[in-house]
């Protein structure tokens, strides 16, 4: 599990510093409201913590589904051969339970809110 661990943070971490760039960059230029993008994202990242760790709980909340952001079928290509790597086991994040796939983002929005927090700190 700590492969969809870290493929997680890196997606939520590369989305929230675009989103903090962009805020920084169309509000007025003042180094300050970098610091305040990382804490408004730092608070949004530890609200979604909190939210998977109420559906790992048991709680009935709806959790994000995939097929909202599909909007298109992607064509199937071959691009030769796979058997080199054959024997190999991938971990994926739709390969896993519901409980894993909770603890997942539990784990990816706690460890993002932190990298935000140390950063608007910096």
């Amino acid at each position: 599990m700590i492969r969809p661990i870290i493929y997680m943070t890196f997606t939520r971490a590369a989305l929230g510093l675009t989103a903090s760039l962009l805020w920084s960059h169309f509000a007025r230029p003042d180094p300050s409201r970098l610091a305040w993008a990382y804490m408004a994202l730092t608070a949004v990242f530890f609200a979604l913590a909190w939210l998977a760790y109420l559906r790992l709980d048991g709680a009935k909340l709806p959790a994000p589904d995939k097929r909202l952001f599909e909007w298109r079928k992607r064509p199937t290509r071959s691009y030769g051969d796979i058997s080199d790597y054959a024997d190999d086991k991938l971990y994926n994040a739709d390969d896993l339970e519901d409980d894993e796939t909770d603890f997942c983002r539990l784990a990816a929005n706690l460890i993002s809110g932190i990298i935000f927090i140390v950063a608007s700190l910096i």
